[in-house]
């Protein structure tokens, strides 16, 4: 015989009452054969079957089947996906002409066609770096980082000092024949030549 005490608290104001109930509960203990007899016991120990496969598809992630709402709400979901990415097609076709790499060709038709490849690596240098500097912000922000440190990390991998501008437009010069290297020895660092009084 099992004895359950149940209390009820109720708070109202500063004031708390509580109740205390003695029920008394019976219950029957089922063994061996009397449970492949027993049409309560196989209910229960079929429930208690389905209870564990339903846990199992739980934990392995499996869903189970879905209601009429949910298969509406997925189709739903499905269509909006589908026209998102017309309208989004629609859109990069639209702008397609503005993206940075048709814009700078656009600046490139005016100029002498014999720098075009210097520009081109002076564009994608600085489009490389631009890419990276976004993957680090990206990665700050994904690992929890405030948004101010994220605009520091994408500044640290995104600029460039001037000293490096100017060797990076040196070796340019070097690789399209507008210079030599005996002839770009001559300036310093900041790439000015000596001065001589």
């Amino acid at each position: 015989m099992v004895t359950v005490f149940s209390s009820l608290m109720i708070f109202s104001g500063s004031f708390a009452f509580a109740q205390s109930n003695h029920t008394e509960f019976q219950y029957e203990s089922i063994s061996g054969d009397e449970i492949k007899s027993s049409s309560v016991a196989k209910q229960m120990l079929e429930k208690i079957k389905q209870s564990k496969q339903i846990l199992k598809e739980l934990q392995a992630g499996k869903h189970l089947e879905k209601t009429s709402e949910q298969l509406a709400i997925d189709e739903q979901r499905k269509l909006s996906q589908e026209i998102l990415q017309k309208q989004l097609d629609r859109m990069n076709k639209d702008y397609e002409p503005y993206t940075p790499q048709n814009a700078f060709a656009t600046f490139l038709g005016g100029v002498n066609a014999t720098h075009h490849g210097l520009y081109w690596d002076q564009f994608n240098y600085v489009d490389s770096k631009v890419k990276v500097a976004r993957a680090a912000k990206q990665m700050v922000l994904d690992n929890g980082g405030t948004y101010h440190d994220a605009l520091r990390e994408y500044v640290k991998y995104a600029s460039m000092t001037r000293v490096e501008m100017i060797q990076f437009n040196e070796e340019l010069n070097i690789k399209y024949g507008f210079s030599d290297s005996e002839i770009q020895k001559n300036f310093d660092k900041f790439g000015k030549l000596p001065r001589y009084d």
